[in-house]
């Protein structure tokens, strides 16, 4: 049988190759078109949904409550009406002076409320307008007012407490709290209390420019008719005291709404939640009742209530809302229909208050609990595999009766490394074996180096060919091998003593019923100089020593790295060798030789000690190339996928794979800025609870991985800045492979720059000085 070979004829293209460009085009089309309809869509939306709901009929410019305040000192602004602290609702009034009258005047209409009485005119003297004070509750009337809710604890408890005691009340609500609590809003109106205006998220007008000032009640009024068809007109300030918030004060008259004062303050929010809150004392008269159900422990809120309100029906007190005391036009609506810029509104706030944490606490329960099922798993079956390994009782095998040995060695630009390589190999204590180097068209001198070790080395052979790339090298040398077994390795790899025995074991017995396929063995990071490379043994370390070792249990492995592997030759033959299709082609092998039928086992006691890259740039590079051999993988086996017929290998690691791909590409943009905005809001605990738990997670693993192969316990120290580094470059990688595979673009090998730094202990021949492939140095870059 021939191995494929790449050549310019051949119709198989590298998978998600595109030549024409038009996919690429159609994509940047469709983007394009989105973007439009996107912009199209806020331009049209966007300034209906920030106008204003009740347009007055003058002085409608954002800006005019500013200048009209400023027309005075505002230390200095005369009160008139009725006394401080006994009025029901506040305004604004301009003063005109006409006829020897003192007119008091609308400011965004031509209506005359009234004319100031002679004692008012005094007061008033030059003063372009007043704070007036009116209206008064009947007596032994109480209207109980809740600021700052809806709350998801305390006000469901305050409206079971106003149910048992038929008692309505009004509501003064937050609009982010409604946009996050709609049914507790929908519940409130559907009761029977009133509703009013308390911005969206309790501000300080003063701090804030106009146009932010008019959206927090604007806002506010919208989401009430999206959420559910309520419309109000009454306002009350955030902190109150409106006779020193005249800028709030102004701009709600602007914008249609009527203030509402309150003349009873219990001041719970002052209290702490275990404190007892004073019962307010009734002198006979009404008053309209400050109370909080939002906004902090509500707690000793409740507990005055439930004495106040039967004490105040004992005083023959009576209940109502604000309705008695409204204008007509005051009076809130219900069934009023939302307006697309209503609901726009309200999805637009959801999105930003609401999906952001929605989805914080699915990742962070998604993740919580699939790493905690996997990483049980995935450990206990790597343990049990590591012990039957280690029991199992290997047949003494007389030196004539091992297999032939073929190790298959590509190399293009190796003259540095390569001999040291060969060197290792030649140290084997496997006792029938072949080494075949394919120089892959080098242009250093590499073919020079094979040449001049194959004189003084008969074990060797040195093959050369024009430039194919590695796959078509290794399946030249499986073409020449006349071992029943393949074994293959990279130019830069040492293999110790033992791993070729190691791995030639496997063949003589089958696995699980069985003929095994293919070994896979146990790479270590030979060049642990710096953070980068450190990073990179302990990921080699838990990734080999516990996944791999799991998988090997299931009969579920999807790649055997050809850095170090061991195949039978004839499965290979069956299998077509290495494809040209995939950059993954260790991976694209391993899931062929799985559905041929062949079983794939994991030998830990199979080692290579391999060069490594030594700077951030390096390592993003070879990863790059590495998800992306493995996306393509995945969509060339797609069939394969949740296919019970392959077992655990089609039904839970592929898909793994799979869903480590999908879940960043989906949700890592999202969940970056769902971590940003809650960073931002001081909410920072689940974060910090998630990522403690991953590190925990990945320290468990780490440690079993140490100790299953008996590892330097340093590489523990990488565990608390593991993932920021894994972090960026799983972004880097996994946005970077599908941005290729939608483009189409072909992606060249990277080969890491070599720095022949790769030492195995006791190797005859070494010219360098030894780092030793142990402890990990504290250095860095």
């Amino acid at each position: 049988m021939t191995l494929p070979s790449p050549s310019p004829s051949s119709p198989a293209a590298p998978v998600f190759f595109d030549a024409s460009g038009k996919r690429w085009r159609r994509i940047l089309s469709c983007l394009l078109a989105l973007m439009l309809l996107m912009v199209l869509s806020v331009v049209m939306v966007l300034p209906a949904a920030t106008a204003p709901v009740h347009s007055g009929q003058q002085n409608q410019v954002a800006t005019y409550p500013r200048q009209l305040l400023d027309l005075q000192d505002l230390e200095n602004i005369p009160r008139i009406g009725v006394d401080l602290g006994e009025a029901t609702f506040h305004r604004i009034a301009t003063v005109e002076n006409k006829d020897g009258k003192v007119l008091l005047k609308d400011p965004f209409s031509d209506t005359v409320w009234r004319e100031a009485t002679p004692e008012e005119s005094k007061l008033i003297g030059a003063s372009p307008y007043v704070v007036e004070a009116y209206g008064k509750t009947k007596e032994r009337t109480l209207m109980l007012t809740f600021d700052d809710g809806p709350d998801p604890r305390f006000t469901p408890e305050i409206l079971d407490l106003l149910s048992r005691e038929g008692v309505p009340a009004t509501f003064f609500t937050v609009g982010d709290n409604i946009v996050k609590y709609p049914d507790i809003f929908r519940r409130i109106v559907r009761e029977g209390h009133m509703v009013g205006n308390h911005t969206m998220s309790h501000i300080d007008f003063w701090a804030h420019d106009d146009a932010f000032n008019r959206q927090q009640i604007i806002g506010t009024d919208r989401v009430m008719r999206a959420a559910d068809n309520y419309e109000s007109r009454l306002f009350r300030i955030p902190t109150g005291d409106p006779e020193n918030n005249t800028l709030a004060l102004l701009q709600s008259q602007q914008l249609g709404y009527l203030h509402v004062s309150m003349d009873l303050d219990t001041r719970d929010w002052e209290y702490l939640p275990e404190a007892e809150i004073p019962i307010p004392e009734l002198n006979g008269e009404g008053h309209i009742v400050l109370l909080h159900d939002g906004g902090g422990d509500r707690r000793g809120t409740i507990e005055m209530l439930k004495k106040f309100i039967p004490q105040a029906k004992a005083q023959g007190y009576t209940f109502a809302t604000l309705q008695p005391l409204l204008p007509a036009d005051y009076v809130p609506q219900h069934s009023v229909p939302a307006s697309v810029e209503d609901n726009v509104t309200l999805a637009a706030l959801t999105t930003y208050l609401v999906t952001p944490n929605l989805l914080l606490n699915w990742l962070f329960w998604f993740g919580i609990g699939s790493l905690t099922i996997l990483t049980f798993l995935f450990v206990v079956l790597a343990i049990i595999n590591n012990r039957r390994q280690k029991k199992r009782r290997w047949e003494e095998i007389a030196e004539s009766e091992w297999p032939l040995v073929s190790v298959i060695l590509p190399v293009f630009n190796e003259e540095l490394v390569v001999a040291k390589t060969l060197d290792a190999l030649q140290a084997s204590d496997y006792p029938r074996l072949e080494v075949i180097a394919i120089n892959d068209g080098s242009t250093d001198s590499t073919l020079a180096v094979l040449r001049e070790y194959a004189e003084s080395w008969p074990g060797l052979r040195v093959l050369d060919q024009a430039n194919g790339g590695k796959s078509a090298a290794s399946n030249y040398g499986i073409e020449e091998a006349r071992g029943e077994i393949v074994v293959t390795l990279d130019g830069d790899t040492l293999f110790e003593p033992q791993t070729i025995k190691m791995f030639a074991r496997h063949f003589l017995a089958p696995r699980n019923g069985k003929e095994v396929g293919a070994v896979a063995g146990h790479v270590k990071v030979g060049n642990r100089r710096n953070i980068v490379t450190a990073w990179q043994s302990l990921e080699y370390l838990s990734g080999i020593c516990v996944t791999r070792m799991a998988e090997g249990l299931m009969g579920a492995i999807s790649i055997v790295p050809g850095a170090c592997a061991a195949w039978r030759r004839e499965a290979l033959l069956k299998a077509g060798g290495y494809s040209h299709d995939t950059l993954a082609e260790d991976a694209d092998l391993t899931l062929s030789l799985q559905r041929l039928g062949y079983s794939i086992v994991q030998e830990n006691e199979a080692v290579a000690w391999t060069e490594a890259p030594l700077t951030f740039r390096g390592l993003f590079k070879q990863r790059l190339r590495w998800t992306y051999g493995n996306f393509q993988t995945l969509y060339k086996h797609r069939r394969m996928l949740f296919n019970p017929k392959f077992g655990a290998l089609g039904m839970l690691t592929m898909p793994y794979a799979l869903i480590s791909v999908l879940v960043p590409l989906l949700f890592m943009p999202l969940t970056v800025a769902v971590a940003f905005i809650s960073l931002s809001r001081g909410e920072w605990q689940a974060i910090a609870i998630f990522s403690a738990f991953v590190a925990a997670t990945h320290l468990l693993i780490s440690i079993v991985a140490v100790i299953m192969v008996r590892e330097n316990p340093l590489h523990l120290l990488m565990v608390p800045i593991y993932r920021l580094i894994y972090e960026p470059l799983r972004a880097y990688v996994v946005f970077g492979s599908a941005l290729r595979a939608l483009r189409g673009s072909a992606v060249g090998w990277y080969r890491p720059e070599r720095t022949n730094s790769v030492i195995l202990a006791d190797l005859p021949g070494q010219t360098t000085t030894p780092v030793s492939p142990g402890p990990l140095s504290p250095s860095t870059t």
